[in-house]
């Protein structure tokens, strides 16, 4: 397994299983069972023709239905291909991402915010355990976009190492109500992976799903 597969399967929290056989019975096992009946019916005793033809119906439904599925799944296949070949034009291009975390180089860091509405904003910074690295007062800000620089020091002004970090917002409007804020990042798309028919970008070394793309930008 490439260190690239290795990466979609951890992103999607799969890894790949051996398939079972299926247990469901297709045509050709209907018709073996159907002359396996005939062979081994009593010669005294004629089959009931009507439950004759109902068992040939059965058969020519059950034929009907599997070659519709095998279309409709060639039909899938096809779509699947053209939304993966149109997903390649987005190589190249900058999206706004949802939720991405920020990288904090030379000691500094540049950080997106998505408003809703107007609102008092306190930005919290978290290393990648989780644990909290400083908290902001950013004051108030009218809905948008809005971008900050951070410096890289903690709550008691001490420096940090270089890496990634996570931003969570905690916004409230006047009457102290939480305010829909989001952190977004812009980054650039370096490539375009595909697993299990999901399409996933790579941009700044991570996978984010399409659903994680908010803005395309030339």
């Amino acid at each position: 397994m490439s260190a690239a597969t290795a990466a979609i399967n951890n992103y999607m929290g799969y890894t790949t299983q051996r398939k079972e056989p299926s247990q469901d019975m297709d045509k050709d096992a209907f018709l073996k069972l159907l002359v396996a009946q005939l062979q081994n019916q009593d010669p005294s005793q004629s089959q009931d023709p009507a439950l004759m033809v109902q068992q040939m119906t059965a058969f020519s439904q059950l034929e009907q239905l599997q070659n519709m599925s095998k279309l409709i799944e060639g039909l899938q296949s096809q779509n699947v291909a053209l939304f993966q070949s149109s997903a390649t034009a987005l190589v190249g291009k900058h999206v706004r991402v949802q939720g991405a975390g920020v990288e904090l180089k030379d000691g500094v860091a540049t950080i997106g915010m998505d408003l809703t509405a107007n609102a008092q904003v306190t930005m919290v910074i978290k290393d990648a355990t989780g644990r909290t690295i400083t908290t902001i007062d950013k004051g108030g800000f009218n809905s948008g976009h809005h971008e900050f620089e951070w410096n890289g020091k903690t709550s008691g002004d001490l420096p940090v190492d270089d890496g990634m970090y996570y931003v969570e917002f905690v916004a409230t409007d006047e009457e102290g109500n939480r305010v829909g804020a989001s952190s977004v990042s812009d980054l650039k798309v370096d490539a375009v992976a595909f697993a299990e028919g999901t399409v996933l970008i790579v941009a700044g070394g991570k996978y984010y799903s399409l659903g994680d793309i908010i803005e395309v930008k030339a």
